[in-house]
């Protein structure tokens, strides 16, 4: 009677652990969202997609020289619409194609990369290498919709693929609030000034 009791209790035990042992955990599901920039650390193992220089023909030669910090002072507080007025009809420079995602709106007034504060309703940027300054076309890849930038900023930190952090307000051109992160094409329209020297001190 004993030794059968003991058997029945082992056994509702290793029944118990067993199927304790085939239920896994929910994953958590995945959620679209806007990632800041800056608002990670950067993973040395994600790599942005490579920047293409288009290629010069006799025809069509490329326009290479580097706006001047006059230039890039005058696009400062400039529209979408400004932008394309005065560099819709450039020769595209250089390609891109990878993510976009958009800014938090908690970094509004806080310092970029550049030392521009960030403002949710200016058409900004963040690259992780191109010049500050550096006027950029922006084309959602499903729609076709197209919104002019400058780059005032370094990121996006995250997620391998994602090649551009865009203010709220470039965001909303291409409807991409809601998605938070959409497949797009960047064209480089113009340079902004490479980065001066740092200076060498004298040896006294």
């Amino acid at each position: 009677m004993r030794r059968s009791l003991w058997l029945g209790a082992a056994t509702s035990c290793w029944l118990l652990l067993g199927a304790c042992g085939d239920q896994r955990p929910a994953e958590a599901p995945h959620r679209h969202s806007a990632q800041p920039a800056r608002s990670r650390p950067s993973d040395a193992a994600d790599t942005e997609n490579d920047l293409v220089p288009v290629e010069e023909t006799a025809e069509n030669p490329a326009q290479t020289a580097a706006l001047q910090p006059a230039q890039v002072s005058r696009d400062a507080s400039a529209t979408s619409e400004q932008l394309s007025e005065r560099y819709g009809k450039t020769r595209a420079l250089a390609r891109q194609q990878g993510s976009a995602s958009y800014y938090s709106d908690a970094f509004a007034g806080r310092k970029t990369a550049s030392g521009q504060p960030y403002e949710p309703q200016g058409f900004t940027a963040a690259h992780r290498s191109l010049a500050f300054g550096t006027v950029l076309r922006v084309t959602r890849i499903d729609s076709g919709q197209s919104v002019y930038v400058r780059v005032t900023d370094r990121g996006p930190y995250g997620p391998r693929g994602r090649i551009l952090d865009l203010s709220r307000a470039a965001a909303a051109e291409l409807g991409m609030l809601r998605a938070g992160v959409v497949k797009i094409k960047v064209e480089v329209l113009a340079y902004g000034p490479p980065k001066p020297a740092p200076r060498r001190r004298r040896r006294r």
